[in-house]
């Protein structure tokens, strides 16, 4: 952009012409009354610099970081799921689950994408924050919205508005018995994941996201 600065603001410091920090001025030309007319306009360096930063952070290099995240993801939440799924699935699912083996097959497998997914997702969020609440919360999330969806409403339960009685009235003891058992799942799962994830950054096995 142009800007007009009378000749007698500039100290003895800074002169016309002189590099600064973000920008390079210079006169193009001056008005009649004497009036520099000062052209500022963004280093070359800086904007260099920009270009190679979002080069770096989309660059196949971290592609690749990406696609080791999803398949570290993958495993850890996968392995780490299995256990505590077929308890809930095979010994404690009652009467909502009536396929209790095939159903911890599909749960573990569900749960191995899901646990991929946050995993790059993860990687994106955290970057090289040490900030140890931006993980925690990021994990938080991905809990709490895998508890909510796999919550089964109770035949009991009446609609509009949705009652299913005691102790809560929207949710019962049948539901917040499900609530738990997946919170369980969920924190094994999400939990694995980010664990290994942060194995992975210190070893320096997969960079952080720039």
């Amino acid at each position: 952009f142009i800007a007009s600065i009378p000749s007698e603001l500039f100290s003895p410091k800074l002169t016309v012409g002189q590099r600064q920090p973000n920008f390079i001025p210079f006169i193009s030309k001056r008005r009649p009354d004497g009036t520099p007319l000062i052209i500022l306009r963004a280093s070359e360096s800086e904007d260099q610099e920009t270009s190679s930063d979002d080069d770096e952070k989309f660059s196949f290099g971290q592609r690749i970081e990406s696609t080791k995240t999803g398949i570290v993801g993958l495993f850890a939440g996968g392995i780490a799921l299995a256990p505590f799924s077929a308890v809930h699935d095979i010994f404690l699912g009652g009467d909502e689950i009536r396929n209790g083996v095939a159903q911890w097959e599909f749960d573990t497998d569900m749960g191995s994408i899901e646990a991929a997914l946050f995993a790059i997702v993860y990687r994106y969020c955290v970057r090289k924050d040490a900030n140890p609440m931006l993980n925690m919360g990021v994990i938080g999330a991905f809990i709490l919205v895998r508890v909510l969806s796999k919550i089964q409403v109770s035949t009991s339960c009446l609609a509009a508005p949705l009652t299913c009685g005691a102790p809560l009235g929207y949710f019962n003891y049948n539901m917040l018995n499900q609530a738990f058992l997946t919170g369980i799942e969920s924190i094994a799962l999400f939990g694995g994941a980010a664990y290994a994830m942060d194995f992975c950054f210190n070893k320096k096995l997969i960079s952080k996201f720039p």
